[in-house]
């Protein structure tokens, strides 16, 4: 196993990557359950009295940390386009059966309601992933796309998350059951809030980007 943590170094720490043999340095591992992204399984790892032998350091220029910020801002928007797939896959399903689905005599893609969501899930949909696309070219382009980065996931997953409610909402009944498969964009999309950066601290890395100020260490 690849581990990235802190290490002594002098009077101080410093970020480093080890490798962690089980058969040398035992640890604990097992499967979480979550409540959605079930394909990409979740797991605890404990290490306890677990020593690793320094031969394990890999080497580097001390630039762990900066490849760590560099990992997080290329995943950030790559999770946000995760966001953005449910909720297309979402709002082609709506589509669809806002022009099947009969109530009073006509098609519910004829009321207004139907088509004013119908519209912000588009909406929703076409502004996170070109959020997510911006930040990527900001990086290709060698710029500074912290806070883009974290605006881009921030918004993409919420914004999805609240497009793929309007989808089971416009299904009814439909939209809850297992058949369709809303429920389980709902479950995943929730899902996607947490890795690489939850809501609050994208929000706060984006605020320090905006006025040059740290709002999550000590001054």
């Amino acid at each position: 196993m690849n581990v990235t943590c802190r290490i002594p170094e002098g009077a101080g720490y410093r970020m480093a990557r080890v490798l962690v043999d089980r058969d040398e340095s035992p640890f604990e591992a097992k499967e979480v359950d979550m409540m959605g992204l079930r394909q990409a399984p979740l797991g605890e790892v404990l290490f306890e009295d677990c020593r690793v032998p320094q031969a394990n350091v890999c080497p580097d220029s001390g630039d762990t940390a900066k490849l760590l910020t560099i990992t997080w801002l290329a995943n950030r928007p790559t999770v946000g386009l995760m966001a953005v797939h449910l909720a297309q896959r979402a709002f082609d399903l709506a589509r669809e059966y806002a022009g099947v689905r009969k109530q009073f005599g006509k098609a519910i893609g004829a009321f207004q309601l139907i088509q004013h969501d119908l519209a912000e899930i588009e909406t929703a949909v076409v502004t996170s992933r070109l959020a997510c696309y911006n930040a990527l070219a900001a990086l290709d382009r060698g710029e500074r796309a912290n806070g883009l980065s974290a605006m881009a996931k921030r918004y993409a997953v919420d914004a999805c998350d609240r497009a793929i409610q309007l989808a089971m909402r416009i299904h009814g009944g439909m939209g809850l059951s297992r058949e369709l498969g809303l429920e389980q964009m709902a479950r995943d999309v929730r899902t996607l809030a947490i890795p690489d950066g939850t809501p609050g601290i994208l929000t706060l890395i984006q605020g320090r980007e905006i006025t040059g100020f740290d709002g999550f260490r000590p001054a």
